[in-house]
Order: structure tokens, then sequence, then C-alpha cells
């Protein structure tokens, strides 16, 4: 039982550093962000030279990608947390909480200087967290399905 509350515990800190994370890239100037967004686009760059999707690839196209990546990831880590407590996933309220993450993130970055805050990224970070809810909606699937092929396999 003691190594359960454990478990609980460190998901729950994992939760709280995934919204750190987010909430501290939102307090960043526009330059420290924009800066950081040319770094991962010319890392991206260097990987798909001569591929046909090098071309399209813009410093806008790899802030989304982070919105969702980081968004996923919170979808992922709210729903594996809501599973873990009380053995069901909680959908909507991990949307919601995702959504309400996505959107006290827009308005700090409109404290941080040379940032714009807008719906659309609101938007954006809740299909990211959508993305994760069904990330580990599979996993769970995948592990209900390994484990009654493993039960009948055991029983004939």
């Amino acid at each position: 039982m003691m190594k359960y509350k454990w478990i609980c515990l460190v998901s729950l800190l994992f939760v709280f550093a995934v919204i750190g994370v987010i909430w501290w890239h939102s307090m960043q100037n526009g330059v420290a962000s924009h800066a950081e967004s040319r770094r991962m686009l010319a890392f991206a760059l260097s990987h798909l030279q001569g591929t046909r999707l090098a071309p399209y690839l813009s410093d806008g196209h790899i802030r989304r990608l982070a919105h969702l990546t980081e968004y996923t990831t919170l979808g992922v880590v709210l729903s594996s947390f809501s599973v873990l407590i009380s053995r069901r996933s909680h959908k909507v309220w991990v949307l919601l909480i995702g959504i309400s993450v996505a959107a006290i993130d827009e308005y700090i970055q409109l404290f941080s200087g040379g940032r714009t805050s807008t719906w659309h990224d609101v938007v954006l970070d809740g299909v990211g967290c959508m993305i994760g809810i069904f990330l580990v909606m599979v996993i769970r699937g995948v592990k209900r399905g390994i484990c009654a092929i493993l039960k009948v396999g055991t029983t004939q």
C-alpha cells in the first residue's frame, strides 16, 4: 500500500512538473521564445535536409508543434494520474483541466514582453490534450487485450 501511495505522489509531482514547464515557457519574453523556436527549427531542418518536408517547416510550424507536444504530454500525464487514483479515465475532467492550464498559459503570455495571447492557441492546446487522452485510452486498451489473451492462454 505504501508503494502505491508513493507512485501516486510521484505521478502528481510529474503532473505539476509538466504544468510548470508549460507555464515557464509562457513567461519567456518574445525574443527568448522566438530564439528557442529558431534553434528547434534549425535542429529539425538539419535532420530533415533533402526531404520533401523540409521546405514546409517554418518558425510558426515549430511553435504549433511545441503547443501540441506540451499539451499532449499534459493529457498523457493527467489521464494516467486519473487512472492511477481512481481506476477510471476521467476524460472530461482531464480535458477541462488541460484547457484551464492553456487559458492560464495564454493569460501569462499577456504579461511576457513581446508575446501575444490567442484563443487559437487554447484550441490547439485542447487538441493536444485530447491526443494525450486518446493515447492513454489506446495504451489501456492494448494492455487489457494482452491481459485477456494471456488469461485465455493460461486457462486452456
